[in-house]
């Protein structure tokens, strides 16, 4: 079954699968999943762990050869397969497929991968995982959502936060859970369970939110210009490269205009259309909102802009490029 994040605890406390994967990059929420399912596989006698990492050298027939293997001092044992890149490949499709349908009860599979695409769900491999045990795959809360996710944090090690407090917390930690994980936990310490105000995150939350190009596109599709510049802001700091966010923001601008010619036709964007593009589902909204906003003419001379910016970036023509590129932000979200 596939389940969020979420629900895992809930379904841990019904008794352990057979199987598990768990995929996302974000590395919070992994650690706490895998953590969870090693524990409640301890509990249930799982005493022996192995641990294979899949690389280009990784031969698939020691899956099996571990399948037989258990210690004098273990009844059951836990393996875990780490695939960093999700992508097994023909042979390690196959092996996991058949390894999954004939799994003995003394063998707990635990299969974690980063990365990972919509076509992966798809595989056999994952197919069968998802029908016999358990596919949880873990996403970044969006902006909307990090003020609820800091809010049931704090309920859960049970820290008093006024509301402010909650937003000031949801500014500076934005985009990493581990940094909030932490302070939040540093918090617990100092104040216990006393009320905590915006006064005293003030002075004792750093700023550690982190930010990347697919957040700020977003940012700039929900026309939230104050954030859109912060957001730019700390991606020159930590020096991520200006051509990078030209590429980003240049492509959401080509997509919008494909979009938007279809709608000058009096047509309406199928699903058809948004596939064609690789937009997700749950960026469909985003990318209407957008276009209510922008006519095609509109869009036209923000392309214009864009390449007036990358001759500034390649030094065909004078200018500040980081400059040039928050004008060019203003334009979007007037």
């Amino acid at each position: 079954m596939k389940i969020y994040a979420n629900q895992l605890a809930g379904q841990l406390s019904h008794g352990l699968q057979s199987c598990y994967l768990i995929v996302g990059d974000e590395p919070l929420q992994v650690m706490e999943a895998v953590d969870a399912i090693r524990n409640k596989a301890k509990s249930e006698g799982f005493t022996e762990r192995e641990v294979m990492h899949v690389d280009t050298k990784f031969k698939w027939d020691m899956l099996f050869a571990s399948m037989g293997t258990l210690s004098l001092f273990a009844e059951k044992k836990i393996m875990e397969l780490h695939i960093p890149s999700g992508k097994a490949g023909a042979v390690g499709s196959k092996a996991i497929t058949k390894f999954v349908e004939n799994i003995p009860d003394d063998i707990c599979l635990l299969i974690q991968c980063e990365q990972w695409t919509a076509a992966n769900d798809k595989t056999k491999w994952v197919k069968t995982i998802e029908k016999n045990g358990t596919f949880m795959r873990v996403y970044l809360p969006k902006a909307s959502e990090f003020g609820s996710w800091l809010r049931m944090r704090c309920r859960s090690i049970g820290l008093h936060v006024e509301n402010e407090t909650i937003a000031l917390l949801a500014m500076r930690l934005e985009g990493n859970l581990l940094a909030a994980s932490q302070e939040l936990e540093k918090l617990k310490m100092r104040f216990g369970s006393q009320n905590i105000t915006v006064r005293d995150v003030a002075g004792l939350v750093a700023d550690n939110a982190r930010f990347d190009v697919f957040r700020l596109t977003d940012a700039l599709l929900e026309n939230q210009l104050s954030r859109v510049l912060r957001m730019t802001r700390a991606l020159k700091q930590n020096s991520i490269s200006i051509v990078i966010l030209h590429w980003a923001l240049e492509r959401q601008t080509r997509t919008l205009l494909f979009f938007a010619s279809i709608k000058s036709k009096g047509q309406r964007v199928s699903p058809a259309d948004y596939r064609k593009q690789g937009i997700w589902q749950n960026q469909q909204a985003l990318i209407q909102a957008a276009l209510n906003r922008l006519q095609t003419q509109q869009l036209q001379e923000l392309l214009v802009g864009m390449a007036q910016l990358d001759r500034i970036i390649k030094g065909q023509a004078k200018g500040d490029a980081w400059l040039e590129l928050e004008k060019w932000m203003m334009r979007f979200c007037q």
